[in-house]
């Protein structure tokens, strides 16, 4: 049985990382994105990137890569070598320390964030579903979807 000390310290803990503030802000206002509008060139210029938590691991030093528009690009690596990272940059979840990121040209910082993800599909490695049809779950997502 923790003592009440414990539980404090613990407690305090937990509300500091629930009152953490993020450091992507969705509600920056920047540059719309549109299906019309996407080209979808993506590239890396010199990205420098840790997790915050992690900021001893060094993810990716100096990358550099394009990811044509309208061309399948594969990542390959073992487990850890940042991979999931790419998606993750590129979806903003994460800004890199140093370096660039553009979406057709355009630094990703200085586009609407939620007008961007939303044009943007990514299925994780490991998707989650909830115990109900395929249908259903995509309506999670977005309750307004067609058939």
């Amino acid at each position: 049985m923790k003592s009440l000390s414990e539980a404090r310290i613990a407690g305090y803990l937990a509300y500091s990382v629930i009152d953490k503030k993020c450091k992507v802000d969705v509600n920056k206002p920047g540059k719309q994105v549109s299906k019309e509008t996407i080209q979808g060139q993506i590239e890396f210029k010199n990205v420098n990137f840790c997790y915050p938590t992690r900021d001893d691991v060094i993810v990716m030093n100096n990358f550099s890569c394009i990811f044509e528009k309208g061309k399948t690009t594969a990542l390959v690596g073992p487990s850890g070598s940042g991979k999931s990272t790419v998606i993750q940059l590129i979806e903003r979840f994460y800004n890199p320390m140093d370096g660039q990121i553009l979406l057709d040209g355009e630094p990703i910082e200085t586009l609407d964030l939620r007008s961007m993800r939303r044009n943007m599909g990514y299925v994780g490695q490991e998707p989650v579903l909830f115990n109900t049809t395929i249908k259903e779950n995509m309506l999670f997502a977005n309750p307004a979807a067609t058939d």
